[in-house]
């Protein structure tokens, strides 16, 4: 039975061995695989020469420093420009620019903790971005006076409570105008264009609260502002509270809110985490701290412990299904006692936390509806920083660089150098009326009109920390 087989499509007729082969192959079968081996021999052959061309070209390249051949027409279309942008520079990840070794101190939270400092301090504003930031403010306040002698001019928002980092905008309300908010934005838009002051602007009327933002042509800075509306003003003092209350509160608020910058998580219109929504998140965490009871666990808590205990604490402990309240001492109830309930959010999680602010109950977590992606990246910190405390992570290391932060993100690269002149705003658009008149034109015709001249501006508001 093991000499011969049965063919299945000629029936039980005997396959007999090949005459001509000796193989138990069929003729046409053998010269198939005799024309396959062929085939196979020759493309060996030629791989082989190949090899031997490319290793020539290279020993030639490296005797002779042979340039590059210039690119072929194929490769065209992976061009995307002429220019090619320079490629970012290097940076050694485990010394970023704040990092200060102290490899006296062996222990790794006591580290982090002078790191935190140390982070919060390369973050704040200097004198001279502090002066930009404030003639920017006196520029609009100039504007805004010049039009309406009456209104008031105030900053709140980051820059106002000492939260601002160097890449923030400046929050301004005007107070006290006596047309709507959507027709006062134009009219500051048009004057402001008109004297070249801005180089980009956008009014987004839609918003809940509508609102103009705009960037200054000589030195960069933005600018959003609001029309008649205290909720901004109301919102900073309670921040601004609320750090006086708890010094931990800044330094955490500003190192939190650069690791959601760096991950695009901290805009609340995108579905992240705003200023004011997490200044309440780990405002709550702080008062269910254990270290608030007890005197002698306070004062052995660093930063780098209250760091770990807030990713572990929204990362892996908090249940998503209560809501958060920080009033009087801070609790957590049932969503369903003052909020309709509204199921669970993408991922199974969604953030309720009452407005410290207003008689009328208002959820500021319901528009942060990337909250499972907040919770993974809290989770993911949580288990960063537990491998550095398990591993006792080198003195000579940064303990934020690279696990928790990329050192080579733009505001850490160009930290001294985001303030720069932007060009004319719609040059190609400005109206006939703001160019100037050659002389023997003017005397010809009609004098040309004068513009409103804009100067220093009145004093601002008292709230305006200027």
């Amino acid at each position: 039975a093991g000499d011969v087989s049965q063919d299945a499509g000629d029936g039980p007729g005997l396959v007999e061995r090949s005459a001509s082969t000796g193989s138990w192959l069929r003729d046409s079968d053998a010269a198939f695989f005799e024309e396959d081996e062929e085939r196979n021999a020759a493309q060996a052959e030629r791989n082989l020469r190949i090899r031997d061309l490319l290793r020539k070209r290279r020993k030639e390249k490296e005797e002779h420093d042979v340039p590059p051949e210039p690119r072929g027409a194929g490769e065209d279309f992976m061009l995307v420009s002429q220019d090619i942008t320079p490629a970012r520079k290097v940076l050694d990840e485990s010394h970023p620019p704040w990092f200060l070794a102290r490899p006296f101190i062996d222990n790794v939270a006591l580290r982090l903790h002078e790191e935190l400092l140390d982070f919060v301090e390369f973050m704040k504003p200097t004198r001279e971005e502090v002066d930009a930031r404030r003639s920017w403010v006196r520029t609009i306040a100039g504007v805004c006076k010049t039009l309406w002698p009456a209104c008031e001019i105030r900053v709140f928002g980051s820059f106002s409570t000492g939260l601002s980092l160097p890449n923030a905008d400046v929050d301004v309300a005007i107070m006290n105008l006596p047309c709507k908010p959507a027709t006062a934005m134009k009219i500051l838009a048009d004057t402001m264009l008109a004297g070249n002051e801005i180089s980009w602007l956008e009014i987004i009327e839609s918003a809940k609260v509508p609102v103009m933002k705009i960037r200054s042509r000589s030195c960069g800075l933005r600018a959003d502002i609001v029309v008649n509306q205290q909720d901004g003003l109301n919102t900073s003092k309670f921040i601004k509270d609320s750090c006086a209350e708890f010094p931990q509160l800044r330094p955490l608020l500003i190192f939190i809110k650069y690791f959601l910058l760096q991950r695009g998580l901290n805009d609340t219109f995108t579905g992240g985490m705003g200023s004011y929504l997490l200044c309440s998140v780990v405002l709550h965490f702080l008062q269910r701290h254990p270290s608030l009871r007890d005197r002698r666990l306070h004062a052995s808590t660093s930063l780098g412990h209250l760091l770990f205990d807030f990713m572990k604490y929204y990362g892996r402990d908090f249940r998503y299904d209560v809501g958060i309240s920080v009033l009087d001492g801070g609790r957590t109830f049932r969503k369903e006692e003052k909020f309709s309930a509204k199921g669970k959010g993408k991922g199974g999680v969604s953030l309720c936390l009452e407005s410290p602010l207003g008689a009328t109950p208002i959820d500021l977590g319901a528009p942060c509806f990337r909250m499972h992606i907040l919770r993974n990246l809290f989770h993911h910190g949580f288990h960063c920083i537990s491998h550095l405390f398990v591993n006792r992570a080198s003195a000579e290391d940064s303990l934020l660089c690279p696990l928790l932060l990329d050192p080579a993100h733009g505001v850490i690269t160009e930290r001294y150098s985001l303030m720069t002149e932007q060009p004319m705003a719609l040059a190609s658009m400005r109206s006939q009326d703001s160019l100037p008149v050659p002389e023997d034109t003017a005397a010809e015709g009609e004098p040309a009109a004068k513009r409103a001249r804009v100067g220093d501006g009145d004093a601002v508001g008292a709230d305006a920390a200027l």
